[in-house]
């Protein structure tokens, strides 16, 4: 087994990774309509890719999943900014991210912000015109290759 198999086969399957990044982006946005009254609908359906370049040999047994994007009305005003990206960062370190983001924008009215985790999955939440909030997973095998390749793989 390749190295970067080896490195997928020890991630949950996308439609796990998945399931629990939805999750995460629930308690989000509850989290956020409690705290700053904000409320959500979902803009965009989820869409999937193939890994890319990192994984030349998967073909289509590897995927990248963006998740539904989900927008809240109006601009998230300043004096409440940190506190949104705090509450983001900490449920969002409970699923490996990481707690302090990565910061794209920060002007008065105009925010943006990145949350990496190791596996390449990132959460971007931004505030403009509106509030959003998108996920997007790394590369996981698929539930049928992550079969395949634990079935074939010799046991010591």
């Amino acid at each position: 087994m390749n190295t970067k198999v080896a490195e997928l086969m020890q991630r949950p399957d996308i439609e796990h990774a998945a399931t629990a990044y939805e999750e995460m982006g629930a308690k989000v946005r509850e989290r956020l309509t409690t705290e700053l009254g904000r409320t959500w609908e979902q803009r965009d359906k989820a869409g999937a890719s193939l890994c890319g370049s990192d994984y030349p040999d998967l073909n289509a047994d590897g995927e990248v999943r963006g998740l539904a994007l989900w927008s809240s009305p109006g601009n998230l005003p300043d004096a409440q900014w940190d506190r949104a990206v705090a509450i983001v960062g900490e449920i969002a370190s409970g699923y490996g991210f990481t707690a302090a983001p990565e910061v794209v924008a920060n002007r008065p009215s105009e925010h943006d912000v990145v949350f990496h985790k190791p596996d390449d999955a990132k959460i971007n939440f931004s505030t403009g015109r509106n509030t959003s909030l998108m996920v997007t997973t790394g590369c996981h095998l698929t539930a049928k290759a992550h079969q395949r390749v634990t079935s074939t793989t010799p046991t010591t």
